[in-house]
């Protein structure tokens, strides 16, 4: 056993996930909008950089729903979705990267149609963990109390350790990201700034180079 304090980022078996950082949520204007995210997405360009060099997968997961709402359930009883490009739609812009996002040809897209990727028949993003062979993530993305928690308190409970990157998520409002980053700390992650990520994921570089 590890306590989470002595939890490390691992070559072999860590992974980054980026959650929901799409049009939907990013774009000004967008109906559910977490503005700050666009003031971080260069650090997380930043991070995927660093985790390619690394060979770290790098997977970005979205939110989308068929356009008949046959595959949405009770997310449109809480939240109704808009008849709007900018809503999570397959097709949609919504439904897109954000522009600013660095994405490329060797990562990888899933998508999901619940708040956590993580529960029965939303994704395949377990699946593709365990054919990858990692057990440790590395999450940042938005909504820190929504899609971004419930998908890593799945995560944890399904035994994957978590590393959130906590200036790399957003919600809305600072009071709601303070509560919901206390939370995540407290019982489901480890809580992580981005200059700490990166000073990890540097000296696991050099170690690489000097092997």
């Amino acid at each position: 056993m590890v306590l989470k304090a002595n939890w490390t980022i691992a070559l072999k078996n860590t992974a980054l996930v980026t959650i929901d950082l799409q049009n939907a949520f990013v774009e000004q204007g967008a109906p559910v909008e977490c503005a700050e995210a666009r003031d971080f997405i260069p650090k997380v360009n930043e991070l995927t950089r660093i985790c390619r060099e690394v060979g770290i997968p790098v997977i970005h997961v979205y939110m989308a729903v068929r356009t008949d709402l046959s595959d949405i359930g009770l997310l449109q009883e809480i939240r109704p979705r808009e008849d709007s490009d900018l809503d999570t739609f397959d097709g949609k812009k919504g439904a897109e990267p954000y522009k600013d996002l660095d994405v490329k040809e060797s990562d990888y897209r899933v998508r999901k149609n619940r708040y956590s990727a993580l529960i029965p028949g939303a994704s395949t993003l377990e699946s593709l963990l365990r054919g990858l062979g990692r057990d440790r993530l590395i999450i940042c993305g938005v909504a820190t109390d929504v899609c971004v928690g419930t998908t890593t308190s799945d995560a944890m409970m399904l035994g994957f350790r978590v590393f959130l990157v906590s200036d790399l998520t957003s919600t809305l409002g600072e009071e709601r990201q303070k509560v919901a980053l206390e939370v995540l700390d407290r019982h489901f992650a480890k809580v992580v700034t981005f200059d700490e990520v990166k000073k990890e994921l540097r000296q696991l570089k050099e170690a690489v180079r000097a092997a």
